[in-house]
């Protein structure tokens, strides 16, 4: 006999339910296509990290500034690496969509944990920050070497201000919702983390000294963790 109010899992056999086993199956399409994407996003960040090594690979005597002679094809290694990213994820993109099964529509919003909303949106910050510290390091090295940069300095602390905070308030976050919490809470306290962060991660990369978005995104943060602190507290000692 099913227990009351759970919901027994499913299984998606040719896109459609079947009651009472465990969910096992996987859409190639929705696969094929995040791999895809994945493969795109990744050529874009090393395109972006990269790009300035171009015009040295071509005419390195023309430009005005001379890195060392080795690094230009370690570089150039990574751009070509870039177009391998492109053709590879374009490919499995329209593979996946052509020849699959069809992506699947109307699951709707309701389903989808509140957490997965903030996790993502912090997941692809995470990733614009990391190739944001790789396209300063290799400006850097390439007008630069040998030298201190303190905008480069600068990028790389964003980066590791980022990961210091960002690890203990999804695992508040996350918390939150498996206790139970009505998802109003959950997603007030991740939109004003989510929020704070991304303000506080353009405000210090724009800014070597404070400024409204460094401020504001700092004392956010703080006061979305102690939201989650104190809402998570009422759970474990009052409800």
């Amino acid at each position: 006999m099913p227990i009351a109010g759970r919901a027994r899992p499913c299984i998606i056999v040719h896109g459609e339910t079947a009651q009472g086993e465990e969910m096992h199956g996987v859409n190639l399409s929705v696969f094929g296509t995040a791999v895809g994407l994945a493969f795109i996003m990744v050529g874009v960040g090393i395109t972006y990290a990269y790009r300035r090594i171009l015009p040295y690979m071509k005419a390195p005597e023309a430009q005005p500034y001379q890195p060392p002679p080795a690094l230009i094809p370690i570089f150039g290694g990574f751009m070509k690496g870039a177009f391998v990213c492109f053709a590879v994820g374009i490919s499995l993109v329209v593979v996946a969509i052509g020849l699959g099964p069809g992506i699947p529509i109307g699951r709707g919003l309701a389903q989808v944990p509140v957490t997965l909303y903030y996790t993502a949106a912090l997941g692809l910050l995470l990733v614009i920050l990391t190739y944001n510290v790789l396209h300063h390091r290799v400006r850097s090295t390439v007008e630069n070497f040998g030298n201190e940069d303190k905008t480069a300095d600068r990028i790389a602390r964003v980066h590791a201000n980022y990961t210091e905070y960002v690890p203990t308030g999804l695992a508040l976050l996350i918390a939150l919702e498996w206790s139970g919490a009505p998802s109003l809470m959950v997603h007030f306290g991740g939109a004003l983390f989510t929020v704070a962060r991304y303000l506080h991660a353009w405000g210090y990369s724009k800014h070597e000294m404070a400024s409204f978005g460094r401020i504001v995104g700092i004392q956010s943060t703080l006061l979305a963790l102690c939201y989650m602190v104190a809402a998570s507290a009422y759970y474990i000692l009052i409800a």
